[in-house]
């Protein structure tokens, strides 16, 4: 016989409440696929320059390095608004957050295909990277706080692979656009893209439905102090950087290297390497679903495996290999990816829901910092070392990366779940 829960029986409130959130329900799935092609767009946007750095660097006669300063721009605007957007979502709700920020970078995405100069170019871009957090880690919190902690690693996975998804829209679409269109009018068509996710956005649920007991608690809940999130989370931005850093890399320049000897692709055929992005995106939700069953550190170890053998392969001067090493990098490197968020969201689930945007977006800090040097300093490498230099480079920082798992919890939390707060919102 079932008891029903009552303000008197609190273990059975609780019992009901664990039955609650044990499963997605048409509102929760609703508003798990509107957040996450919302956020994708952005990643639309941010990666839309990367397969047409030889011909930006074309127009404005830049280097190679220079011209990956337009992916530079955006990941080092991203990185350090990323923490100041984690704060602000905690206090005025992540949904409202989204749609600010997804309202800035659509204006930003209208400017960029206008771009005068390559200064002006790389300006706006750094706008769009300021825009960007605001969607993308606002988006993730959302999703933990109001959806159950059993699922946290399947969710990262989801909404990982509809933002490597977004990033295949734009570098494929822009890609291929450009020898018939020109890549500015390859941009103007990513900043439709842009404004059609932030106009859904808009059309999202406002939030989880919260119960009359956690009105009070949410009302006067503040976030943790910033301090104490670092001391927990210290990890979160180096794993977060190490992870990024060689998938980063190997996507922005082996166009450069496919267009020259011994390959000699064109720039369109080179433009379908993105494709095995959608093997990543297949990959992320079974890494997360692997990991809320064998632990986080383990999963984790693995995908940087795989993307280690992925590296070498690319060393090997024949086509199939190349593509196959690249297929690898991706794969391993968005499944280490899904895993370290899911962890970081994890390890801050005993400070409160109210936590969650800001630890996430210490990740995210660190992600893209490692991203961004890992548009331009290879650059250099491949100047100076050619493609072994740039994989030298890369295999050391995904030794780093292993080395940081070491911090990650070695297995998942199946109960520690926060009620919904008004970070929800």
């Amino acid at each position: 016989m079932t008891i029903p829960p009552s303000p008197g029986n609190p273990s059975s409130a609780s019992a009901a409440a664990s039955a609650s959130q044990s499963h997605l329900d048409a509102k929760r799935l609703r508003g798990l696929i509107i957040t996450s092609f919302s956020a994708s767009v952005a990643f639309t946007a941010m990666y839309s320059t990367q397969p047409i750095l030889p011909q930006i660097g074309a127009e404005f006669r830049v280097s190679p390095a220079q011209a990956g300063l337009t992916i530079l721009a955006v990941t080092f605007a991203l990185a350090f608004a990323s923490l100041g957007a984690g704060r602000i979502a905690d206090v005025i709700g992540t949904r409202r957050m989204m749609l600010i920020s997804g309202t800035v970078l659509s204006v930003c995405s209208v400017a960029v295909p206008l771009a005068p100069t390559f200064a002006s170019l790389v300006a706006l871009r750094a706008a769009q990277g300021l825009a960007v957090p605001g969607i993308t880690v606002a988006g993730l919190a959302y999703l933990h706080n109001v959806l159950p902690a059993s699922w946290r690693g399947r969710v990262s996975g989801f909404y990982i692979a509809a933002n490597t998804l977004g990033g295949l829209v734009g570098r494929l679409g822009v890609g291929l656009t450009v020898e018939s269109l020109g890549w500015r009018e390859g941009l103007g068509l990513v900043a439709g893209w842009v404004i059609l996710g932030t106009l859904l956005l808009a059309a999202a649920p406002a939030s989880q439905r919260r119960t009359a007991a956690s009105e009070p608690a949410a009302r006067g809940a503040r976030p943790p102090s910033l301090a104490l999130i670092i001391r927990r989370l210290w990890w979160a931005p180096l794993i977060g950087g190490t992870v990024f850093f060689p998938f980063l890399t190997v996507f922005s320049y082996s166009p450069f290297r496919l267009e020259n000897a011994p390959f000699n692709l064109n720039p369109t055929v080179t433009s379908l390497i993105y494709l095995v992005y959608l093997l990543g995106a297949v990959a992320s939700p079974i890494a997360g679903n692997v990991s809320d069953r064998v632990g986080r550190r383990p999963t984790i170890q693995v995908s940087l495996v795989i993307a280690a053998i992925g590296l070498a392969c690319t060393l090997i001067e024949a086509l199939p290999l190349t593509m196959l090493g690249l297929a690898l990098v991706c794969v391993g490197s968005l499944m280490a990816h899904v895993v370290a968020n899911a962890a970081v969201s994890e390890m801050a689930n005993p400070l409160g829901a109210r936590a969650r945007a800001t630890a996430l977006s210490l990740y995210t800090l660190g992600f893209y910092v490692g991203g961004g040097l890992g548009s331009f300093v290879p650059g250099l490498a491949l100047v100076l070392f050619g493609w072994n230099g740039v994989v030298a480079l890369c295999a050391l920082v995904a030794a780093g990366a292993f080395l940081c798992s070491l911090a990650t919890p070695a297995h998942p939390d199946r109960t520690g779940y926060v009620e919904p707060t008004a970070t929800a919102g």
